[in-house]
């Protein structure tokens, strides 16, 4: 059985009947079960799974890349509907507060939601407490990703409270998901925060394999040219033969890596990607 992947929400759509908005959606069927990563900004993402034939009340696990409400919008329609059906996988750090730095003032950009939520609505959470999480046979959570590439420490606007103090957010909530595939593995980020360079080193040393796909955001929408060159250097130097991209990337981001000759594949809402297993 091949692997599915379908994005469900994204910056932009494939067909005028989709919905868009800024956000991000994705659900990857493998092996007879489902993998919802993040939920969009809204309850957007359903409508689009409704017009794709995709049932997410019967969704096995549903995985929350990071606490910012772009990816984790729609999660309490969807806890709504599914009835406490799905288990959800976030990182332990996951309900810290989250801001941007907007001019003179901090905007709140986290969740709308608690634990006290999830337990009204008696959502089973699960909490990996290792860095390498086996969710299921051949599936990988991946957390606590190290800085290597000195250029993808930017600053950047975005802004954490934790035990009562305001610091620049370290993203130490950020899980990717992986799928060991016969071919290599498949890595499916929300965001990237902490590079995607950061990411794929710390992927294939863990898991001792080399990485086949990228899916999801890389974070380039404002970064500078170096971080830009290298990135798409790395890609082509590591012969990560598929890229779907959207979301946070950033046209320039995508300009380059298709400069350089690397084929992208758009991210778009209703876009269905396929991996043969």
């Amino acid at each position: 059985m091949s692997l599915m992947i379908t994005s469900l929400m994204e910056n932009t759509k494939s067909e005028d009947h989709f919905q868009c908005e800024h956000g991000l959606s994705l659900l990857a069927e493998w092996r007879g079960q489902t993998f919802l990563l993040d939920g969009g900004a809204s309850e957007l993402f359903m409508e689009n799974a409704e017009m794709l034939d995709k049932d997410l009340t019967k969704a096995d696990y549903v995985i929350l890349s990071h606490g910012h409400s772009d990816h984790s919008g729609g999660i309490r329609v969807l806890c709504r509907s599914a009835k406490g059906k799905f288990k959800l996988v976030l990182s332990p750090h996951f309900f810290d507060k989250k801001f941007i730095r907007d001019q003179e003032y901090l905007r709140y950009i986290g969740n709308d939601f608690n634990e006290e939520y999830l337990q009204i609505e008696n959502v089973a959470t699960v909490f990996p407490l290792m860095d390498t999480f086996p969710l299921v046979d051949g599936v990988y959570i991946l957390s606590d990703i190290p800085s290597a590439a000195a250029y993808e420490d930017e600053p950047t606007d975005f802004i954490v409270l934790n035990g009562g103090k305001y610091a620049p957010d370290g993203f130490a909530d950020e899980q990717v998901l992986v799928f060991d595939m016969p071919k290599g593995l498949v890595v499916v980020a929300g965001c990237a925060h902490r590079g995607i360079v950061n990411t794929c080193e710390t992927v294939k040393a863990r898991l001792g394999k080399p990485i086949q796909a990228i899916i999801g955001g890389l974070h380039l929408k404002n970064s500078g040219n170096e971080r830009i060159e290298q990135t798409v250097a790395y890609i082509r130097e590591e012969g990560i033969s598929f890229l779907a991209l959207g979301h946070c990337t950033g046209d320039r981001g995508i300009a380059c890596l298709e400069a350089a000759g690397t084929e992208i594949c758009p991210l778009s809402s209703g876009t269905v990607i396929e991996f043969e297993d």
